[in-house]
């Protein structure tokens, strides 16, 4: 009553009063009351920064390494809220991108010819997807070959590889015409040139351990013993050092770099980085995260990246297998893998940084 014997403006602010008071005494009542309906729509986020992924390899691994080199970040993702690391790694992926496509423009005509194409033989496609991939060996190929065979159905047997289609299995006309299709998702995974050759050298050559190769490593031992020189003797125990390793990968890559074995060929000659737009640039330092949010942005339902091949713990380092090494080994070394390093944001290590720089 008292309200409507107050002037317009008055009456307002006395309604606006006894229905703030209202709310108020209802909320008190009901403060510890929340609906079913309510309650499924809330999401709980923990109060302590926690990892994404929990896997943090302390030593190099044959498959799995990281190498420091990662855009300055060598540590999985941290952070509370997943749409926050949704976003750093999108962020990461667009990084790795723009590097890529301002170091081919740097190097504009000087470009060597290798850079402007592919090795087919590299190339793997999953049509169920749309994803085609230029797959580096010694690079997490291995895990990357299980995931495309469980797109293709073929089950989760993480030791059946030898059912992946491979796009060289295509006319050339279909490749040509995957690599430019804009509707196509392209991937290529990369890695550290120094843990590649590492990696090599420990699953080729069983670490300079003294062993009879069988058929599956007898060719490797026979082509290197043939370019060292050294006379080559079949079922007898043998061994190669990681110095005349280097050696061998120098003398292979001087008789043409097309003919270079897959598991050392520098990545720029195998999937035409310059003049490709891979979407994702998957690093084998970051692959449990890259490949999640792989799996996540494109549903990829038979992708379980808990799966790994070839993880070998070892307590050397990649970076103590390059002590004490000859300067004109390094020399070479630093110029076959200069541009793997330059186009990919890989840090040159300080052993090499100041050798055989291109131009000198």
């Amino acid at each position: 009553m008292l309200c409507r014997r107050l002037p317009l403006f008055f009456s307002s602010l006395c309604l606006v009063a006894v229905l703030t008071a209202r709310e108020a005494i209802f909320l008190l009542r009901n403060k510890n009351v929340i609906s079913k309906k309510d309650e499924s729509s809330i999401q709980v986020f923990p109060s302590t920064v926690v990892p994404l992924y929990t896997h943090h390899p302390s030593t190099v691994h044959d498959e799995l390494v990281y190498d420091g080199a990662d855009e300055g970040k060598n540590v999985p993702l941290y952070s509370n809220h997943p749409p926050t690391v949704h976003g750093e790694l999108m962020k990461r992926f667009s990084n790795r991108r723009e590097t890529l496509r301002a170091k081919c423009a740097a190097f504009q005509g000087a470009l060597p010819n290798r850079l402007r194409r592919w090795l087919p033989q590299a190339m793997y496609y999953s049509q169920k997807y749309n994803i085609l991939g230029c797959l580096i060996a010694k690079a997490g190929v291995t895990t990357w070959k299980v995931h495309l065979n469980r797109m293709l159905g073929h089950g989760g047997d993480t030791e059946s590889t030898d059912n992946i289609k491979a796009i060289n299995m295509m006319s050339f006309s279909k490749l040509t015409r995957l690599m430019a299709d804009g509707g196509v998702t392209r991937v290529i995974n990369v890695r550290n040139p120094i843990d590649r050759l590492v990696s090599a050298y420990k699953d080729k050559f069983f670490n300079g351990q003294p062993r009879i190769p069988g058929e599956k490593h007898r060719n490797f031992f026979q082509n290197a013993f043939k370019l060292l020189g050294k006379p080559w003797h079949r079922g007898t125990v043998t061994s190669i050092t990681f110095r005349e390793f280097l050696q061998y990968v120098i003398e292979e890559s001087k008789h043409g770099l097309d003919g270079m074995n897959c598991h050392w060929r520098p990545i720029y000659t195998v999937c035409q980085p310059c003049t490709t737009k891979y979407k994702y640039i998957v690093k084998l330092e970051t692959i449990e995260e890259d490949l999640t949010f792989l799996r996540d942005e494109m549903a990829i339902s038979e992708m379980n990246v808990a799966l790994k091949r070839n993880v070998k713990k070892e307590s050397r380092t990649s970076d103590d297998y390059f002590k004490d090494l000859p300067v004109d080994l390094l020399v070479g070394i630093r110029r076959l893998y200069e541009y793997d390093f330059t186009l990919f944001g890989y840090v040159i290590p300080g052993y090499l940084e100041n050798v055989g720089k291109r131009g000198t």
